[in-house]
């Protein structure tokens, strides 16, 4: 089954978005979206959010006058994104609804000028058929923005910290919050290949993050920490070697 966060809601909210590296992530991706996708500031798309969480970015989206469908399976996420949505004043400009991107079809559901997947394939049964159903509920000359867990970083990390032949333990990993469904960059890209579409964006959201953790106290300001992130993230080989790999695709 796809992963259902009901149980830790919270701690996603608190341990990861609440934090310097959620920031982060959160300021790289609304840029990447505004330089290539500046017509969302206009006010006028319709977007998608899919397995949107607690509705960060869907909030970010609406506030520009988009409508903006935000779907997630935990209903405790979900919540949670009701009530920031009211306190923020954006409730009227989303629609939540409980239901898996696999649930959402172009017959159904109609097609998106932009549709976000952000950090939501990793987590699911087929990582490779999610990206692609993703794409397909694009319009044309419409994106899809895609984040994904990068299998680039995840292997280069367990090579620096000495683990890189050794056999994670099954009776473990349900306690950590790292996928098991990682791709990299030209795997995403590859999936994507067979769509009438192309790639207009690679970035690596993080580059540096797994390394500046470990000095206590951080020799630089969260200001200056994005900074630094700036200067790289969009230029190979880093943006090969981001904690998670973001994708812009268009559809032609």
């Amino acid at each position: 089954m796809d992963r259902n966060f009901d149980n830790l809601a919270l701690r996603l909210e608190d341990k990861i978005y609440g934090t310097d590296k959620g920031y982060i992530r959160f300021e790289l991706l609304k840029e990447d979206v505004l330089d290539f996708c500046p017509a969302i500031k206009e006010g006028k798309w319709r977007i998608l959010d899919a397995g949107g969480g607690t509705g960060r970015f869907a909030r970010f989206c609406a506030a520009f006058g988009n409508e903006v469908l935000h779907c997630d399976i935990s209903e405790t996420m979900l919540a949670r994104a009701d009530g920031e949505n009211r306190a923020s004043g954006q409730s009227g400009r989303i629609t939540l609804r409980q239901s898996s991107l696999m649930d959402l079809s172009p017959q159904s559901d109609g097609l998106f000028d932009l549709v976000l997947l952000h950090g939501v394939a990793e987590w699911m049964d087929d990582p490779a058929a999610a990206v692609r159903h993703c794409a397909t509920l694009v319009r044309p000359e419409g994106f899809a923005s895609l984040l994904v867990y990068n299998a680039n970083k995840y292997i280069l990390k367990r090579g620096l910290n000495g683990r890189l032949l050794v056999k994670d333990n099954p009776k473990h990993k349900h306690r950590k919050l790292t996928p098991t469904g990682r791709m990299t960059p030209d795997e995403i890209a590859q999936n994507l290949s067979t769509l009438e579409g192309e790639v207009v964006l690679r970035s690596g959201i993080r580059v540096f993050n797994h390394f500046l953790r470990s000095i206590i106290p951080l020799p630089i300001s969260r200001e200056e920490w994005l900074e630094s992130e700036r200067l790289y993230y969009r230029k190979e080989p880093f943006a090969s070697l981001g904690e998670h790999s973001h994708i812009l695709w268009k559809r032609t």
